[in-house]
């Protein structure tokens, strides 16, 4: 396993739509499980490319893979998906974080061009 994030920008990225995430949270205030399931998913992506950005793991990427899932899934777990605005944002943001720890992950299981010379 490599120590170094395969992608920053793309790690930035992560960091970014936990951050949107966070903040999307206050647009869900007649839906406070909505509201409060957002901002924890949230800021647990965010802290998590944040660990990547400093520290890189293959465990922080499976994190935000997972987050990505729940976020997903979670509109219908918790009973707020016939409220559209809620629901999409959590699926729409949810596949975005997931996508892109998956293509981290991805990317730091191929060999390094450097490694093979």
């Amino acid at each position: 396993m490599k120590s170094e994030v395969p992608s920053k920008s793309l790690e930035w990225s992560n960091l970014v739509l936990g951050a949107a995430f966070v903040c999307a949270a206050y647009m869900f205030g007649g839906q406070p499980v909505a509201a409060w399931n957002a901002a924890i998913t949230g800021t647990l992506m965010v802290c998590c490319s944040a660990v990547a950005l400093t520290r890189y793991g293959a465990w922080v990427e499976w994190s935000n893979l997972l987050l990505g899932s729940w976020a997903v899934v979670a509109p219908f777990l918790l009973g707020f998906g016939s409220q559209p605005v809620a629901m999409w944002t959590h699926v729409l943001l949810g596949l975005c974080v997931a996508t892109i720890a998956a293509i981290q992950l991805a990317a730091a299981r191929r060999p390094s061009p450097r490694a093979s010379s």
